[in-house]
């Protein structure tokens, strides 16, 4: 039997999570859109979000969402945002935790403009992928690889020629725009389900005042009244739904919270190849050299917990991060991670007493995995890995708290991430050292997304049409002081 998300257990795992660790960790208090700086000039393979956790309405399943192409405003025409056909697109999936991928789901693009003589993306009127006055089809193929140790071991194509649904450009273009929602909505051969396309970005934060110097308009930043400035901006995502037998270590359903097989770290990349040409696709010379076997794919972005690189990871090693594996993180990166800047910046601003050396509370709860919650089991427990890690044995909560563990609600951030959860206050708190006998009411004044979440797949929430688009609008009302971790 699962065991209940929010239980007795929590004094046991808010006690584990200051257990001491050895080796590094990193930390974040936002979601990854534009953090480094090569990156920043790539939007296309810039990955925003990882999400990863058991939805209410499909108990033994996984459920990943994931988000490239940063503050998408809808009206941005006549070339609107889309995945890039040139570029290898992967959710990757640890489930031994050692921070190298077991299986990874590829996502590969295609794009077809039927008429190149019209400026318009669709016609006025279009109706679904069926009619001629759509201008512009992406289709997709999916491929599952497995490994072992690192090596490739299986390689199967679970669908191909999948349709993305568009950009919502406006109702006199797309009078029914569900029409292509429910279409790029697809059950997969096996089991699961996949969407794939534009949705409102469910990441929300005051990014103004986050960096300006955590510049919160009203207190410590929770009592509301901060902006939401991802409020009526679009993301392209991907959607995954799996039974947990797929990414299980031993190919089977998890029983309970205290299984083998129950803890699964999660995160996505992209790939592009070495030597990239734009618009080398017309078969000359310039298009072999660029498709040449010695020409390789590369990773140039990667995310698992939100959001290591902005806040922690220095500039001269942002680029870096984004090139390298969760299995390199600690040897790589620890030196900037358990000293954070960040603590040593809260302190100034708030005088907080954040600890600002050894802490070793936040390598466990972000990078380790908390013990009896979402440590991987096994002679790689403990390992220290930037992955987004979900035991799947736990129980959805009926009613989500947005602290997550800190809040008492064990289904949430960081075990694995919800839509809801809010990581920034989470975050901003675990910095401050509520973990660690210091609890502050930090937040960013912005408790929740501009739109509700959908009760089913593909749960994201629609987004604004090109028509009605009006981003970064929306504030937080004002509220009562909230304690840290929502408590009372």
């Amino acid at each position: 039997m699962r065991k209940p998300s929010v239980s007795v257990r929590k004094l046991a795992v808010l006690a584990a999570v200051t257990a001491a660790a050895a080796t590094a960790a990193s930390l974040a208090l936002s979601s990854s859109h534009r953090e480094a700086p090569n990156i920043m000039l790539d939007p296309s393979a810039d990955n925003t979000d990882v999400y990863a956790w058991t939805a209410k309405d499909a108990n033994h399943s996984i459920t990943v969402a994931s988000d490239w192409i940063p503050g998408q405003v809808p009206a941005n025409g006549p070339n609107f945002f889309r995945f890039d056909d040139r570029a290898k697109y992967y959710i990757q999936f640890d489930n031994t935790g050692d921070g190298v991928a077991d299986v990874k789901y590829l996502f590969k693009f295609n794009t077809r403009v039927r008429n190149p003589n019209s400026f318009l993306y669709a016609g006025p009127g279009t109706m679904g992928f069926g009619d001629p006055g759509l201008n512009v089809i992406q289709r997709y193929d999916v491929t599952r690889l497995k490994y072992k140790h690192g090596k490739l071991k299986a390689r199967h194509v679970v669908a191909e020629d999948l349709p993305v649904a568009p950009p919502n450009i406006g109702p006199k273009t797309f009078p029914n725009y569900d029409n292509f929602v429910d279409a790029a909505t697809r059950h997969l051969p096996g089991g699961g389900k996949i969407f794939v396309g534009q949705r409102d970005d469910p990441f929300y934060v005051d990014l103004g005042a986050t960096f300006d110097a955590i510049n919160v308009r009203e207190g410590t930043g929770n009592e509301g009244q901060g902006k939401d400035d991802f409020s009526g901006l679009s993301t392209s995502a991907v959607v995954l739904q799996l039974p947990e037998q797929k990414v299980t270590r031993d190919s089977e359903q998890v029983t309970d919270a205290d299984a083998n097989n129950a803890v699964v770290g999660v995160w996505s990349t992209t790939d592009r190849r070495r030597l990239q040409v734009t618009n080398a696709t017309g078969g000359g010379s310039h298009d072999k050299a660029v498709q040449s076997r010695k020409n390789r794919f590369v990773q140039v972005s990667r995310l698992g917990n939100p959001l290591i690189n902005e806040v922690v990871i220095p500039l001269g090693k942002k680029d870096q991060f984004n090139r390298t594996t969760p299995d390199e993180d600690a040897a790589r990166y620890g030196t900037y991670a358990l000293n954070p800047e960040l603590a040593a910046i809260l302190n100034a601003l708030f005088g907080i007493d954040a600890p600002e050396h050894n802490r070793t509370d936040i390598v466990q709860a972000l990078l380790q995995g908390i013990p009896d919650l979402n440590q991987h089991s096994g002679k790689n427990a403990g390992t220290p890995v930037d992955t987004l890690k979900l035991n799947l044995g736990v129980t959805p909560t009926k009613h989500p708290d947005r602290f997550g563990v800190i809040g008492g609600d064990n289904a949430g951030f960081p075990n694995g991430r919800r839509l809801e959860d809010d990581v920034v206050d989470i975050e901003l708190q675990v910095v401050a050292g509520i973990l660690v006998g210091n609890p502050v009411p930090l937040g960013d004044g912005v408790d929740k997304n501009d739109k509700p979440f959908l009760s089913e797949f593909p749960y994201l929430a629609a987004p604004d049409s090109g028509l009605d688009s009006n981003p970064s609008d929306r504030f937080e009302p004002p509220h009562a002081p909230v304690p840290p971790g929502g408590g009372s």
